[in-house]
């Protein structure tokens, strides 16, 4: 397997428990060191168990938690949105979760193949 290998997956960054306000804050940089410019992956998830039931019960709904997805590089930003609010929203918040996933799960391994074969291709330019 080609060294490129060993970069595909990223230790996690800040990730803190259950119950101090948030389930997920990440802020990771995407490029390893000397390849910053600027290219991260923001993502929050709070934690809204702590809230005080009897507090939101008089509301007439539950708390909607503060959800991010940034993904950004050198140049530009996009932010995503999730909406937990009611029953088609979640499962569609949860649906475009799981299809990003698949087609960057997919672009990875057509990028790790493309790598691959320059990897290939470079070496028989040297041999020559």
């Amino acid at each position: 397997m080609s060294y490129l290998m060993q970069h595909l997956t990223r230790a996690p960054g800040r990730v803190l428990p259950l119950g101090r306000g948030v389930r997920v804050d990440e802020h990771t940089r995407l490029n390893l060191p000397g390849y910053y410019a600027g290219a991260y992956v923001r993502v929050l998830v709070e934690d809204t168990s702590r809230r005080a039931e009897k507090r939101w019960l008089r509301r007439s709904a539950p708390p909607s938690p503060q959800l991010v997805l940034q993904i950004a590089d050198c140049v530009n930003q996009i932010n995503l949105e999730f909406d937990l609010s009611d029953e088609g929203f979640r499962e569609n918040s949860i649906f475009k979760i799981e299809t990003l996933l698949g087609a960057l799960e997919r672009f990875r391994d057509g990028l790790v193949a493309e790598a691959e074969l320059r990897e290939q291709r470079e070496r028989q330019l040297a041999a020559r």
